[in-house]
């Protein structure tokens, strides 16, 4: 908890850092923060870093298209502190202005560099957009899926997620956009493929095993790999499925095979 007294404190440096030190091009935020005097393993508790960026977004919301200096230097000049603060005013910014907003994030998303702080962006400023309308934003995910960058395919897939716990009703949208790339997949997107296929299990199990049913003859071994790694129970179809991959011709598609049905055999003893 932060008292009373520092908490005061803290919004009247923020209001002050946005009204005289911003517009100078001071940007030079741990003047709001540094004086505080407790930490936790050495650093400035969340909560305060929380409070100032979120303060900040506030006072920014309306301008926010002017200060893009500004979020590049939080970005690279101020450590885990700035990206949060960065998270909390692109959160705010991009409501005003998604289209401006989504083309710079997609440029530092693609370069950011710890899965922590790509999380944190996609969660705090992505998410909330998205949901809001998210069968407008499903092509822009697959774009971005498709560019198969790591640390950002793992952000969405935890966002997919979220989605579909949100609203059982993306299941199938969700599922088809992804299934539109099969062909063409990495190994960072089968992945993404795998582990949404499986988080579906919970929420529509019967939709996943319709996926089998369609995919229960099919030699392809992409195909396999993504419907071998989202195997969470034994059933008929996946037992076919997994004994026409085991003795196939293509030593990849055995592979996936073999491997599969050692899955199985785990699934029956639980």
């Amino acid at each position: 908890m932060i008292s009373l007294d520092w908490k005061e404190r803290l919004l009247n440096d923020t209001t002050d850092f946005f009204e005289r030190k911003l517009p100078e091009g001071n940007f030079d935020i741990d003047i709001i923060y540094n004086a505080y005097p407790q930490r936790i393993d050495n650093k400035i508790p969340q909560v305060v870093i929380t409070l100032v960026g979120k303060t900040l977004a506030s006072k920014l919301a309306k301008t926010a298209d002017k200060y893009f200096d500004f979020y590049d230097y939080l970005i690279n000049n101020k450590g885990e502190n700035g990206i949060i603060i960065f998270a909390y005013i692109m959160a705010r910014a991009i409501k005003k202005k998604p289209e401006l907003f989504l083309e710079y994030l997609e440029k530092i998303l693609f370069k950011c560099a710890e899965q922590k702080y790509s999380n944190l962006i996609v969660d705090k400023a992505i998410y909330p957009l998205i949901k809001k309308n998210p069968l407008k934003y499903l092509d822009l995910l697959s774009k971005w899926i498709k560019k198969d960058n790591p640390y950002l395919s793992l952000s969405i897939q935890k966002l997919l997620v979220k989605l579909l716990h949100n609203d059982k009703n993306l299941v199938k949208p969700i599922f088809d956009k992804l299934e539109s790339s099969w062909l063409y997949v990495t190994p960072t997107m089968i992945r993404l493929n795998f582990h949404v296929l499986k988080e579906i299990y919970k929420i529509k199990p019967k939709f996943y095993f319709s996926v089998y049913e369609n995919y229960k003859n099919t030699r392809n071994p992409i195909f396999a790999e993504i419907l071998s790694g989202a195997i969470c129970v034994n059933n008929p179809n996946i037992q076919k499925m997994v004994e026409l991959w085991s003795h196939s011709g293509n030593i990849k598609l055995k592979k996936i095979g073999l491997h599969a049905h050692k899955i199985l055999i785990k699934k029956v003893k639980k």
